[in-house]
């Protein structure tokens, strides 16, 4: 099933989507999922399954993608680590959550809840002015256990890792910059990426029909080609978003969630 020219796509898919993890401090997931439903979908599988094995191969993908980031990006977030811990700790429990939640739904709905999901964070990105003020609202323990379980449990279910929605709440309520934000997303992502990866291999063991090389809803075959080309491009996109205006990335990220917000509603809708 894992032709040359599939093979060849995949690997143009890891190097963008491995870019843009760095640069952006997202697992790229609002992009690769779409790229993973149509490589899927050109497999044969029915819609159920190639919409979670798309959100289960992302988060593998996503956990190693965004674990190089999170390396490179450490250096950026030094005291902010009474942030990254509490997030991080709770969104492996809301991840495993999330997937098993997903399993039991069917591929269309999620698919509309993927578009609606990358769509809120798309406005919040495009309409939300520059802040001067940095880091000046502070969350107790209290708020943030809860809120990285969120985290954990939205993103699983949509099949991201978490760090869109940690980059939306740390810039858009706590007023941190996107350039350190990065930073923490990346970690937040690691870790829920991870466990949200495990849920869907759980949840997916003994269905039918899996493609060649799946564990659950997880294809190992699709997500170490993609991850041989997106490794690399990942360090290049982190070391790049340093030099880049953090106006630039907000808009640039917004307008592409934008649109692939609207193309993966539709396609569950139809």
């Amino acid at each position: 099933m894992f032709s040359g020219p599939l093979v060849l796509l995949l690997l143009l898919v890891g190097a963008a989507i491995g870019f843009l993890s760095g640069l952006l401090g997202m697992g790229g997931g609002s992009l690769m999922i779409p790229a993973l439903v149509v490589i899927f979908d050109t497999m044969g599988l029915g819609p159920d399954l190639s919409t979670k094995m798309s959100f289960g191969t992302n988060l593998l993908v996503g956990t190693l993608t965004a674990l190089m980031g999170f390396m490179i990006h450490r250096r950026y977030q030094t005291g902010l680590w009474s942030l990254v811990i509490p997030l991080a700790s709770t969104s492996v429990l809301g991840a495993l959550c999330g997937s098993t939640v997903a399993s039991h739904l069917p591929g269309s709905l999620l698919r509309v809840l993927f578009g609606a999901a990358v769509a809120v964070v798309a406005a919040n990105l495009l309409l939300r002015s520059e802040q001067a003020r940095e880091g000046d609202v502070q969350l107790g323990l209290a708020s943030l256990l809860p809120l990285g379980f969120f985290i954990g449990f939205t993103a699983s279910l949509v099949g991201l890792g978490g760090a869109v929605f940690t980059t939306i709440i740390l810039v858009a309520v706590l007023k941190h910059p996107m350039q350190r934000v990065v930073g923490i997303s990346t970690f937040v992502q690691t870790a829920g990426a991870l466990s949200g990866a495990i849920g869907y291999m759980l949840n997916g063991l003994g269905s039918v029909d899996l493609p060649p090389y799946s564990v659950g809803y997880v294809n190992f075959a699709a997500a170490a080609t993609m991850m041989v080309s997106g490794l690399p491009l990942a360090r290049v996109g982190a070391r790049l978003t340093h030099r880049v205006p953090s106006h630039v990335l907000r808009r640039a990220f917004g307008g592409v969630l934008l649109a692939i917000s609207a193309a993966m509603a539709w396609s569950g809708l139809r």
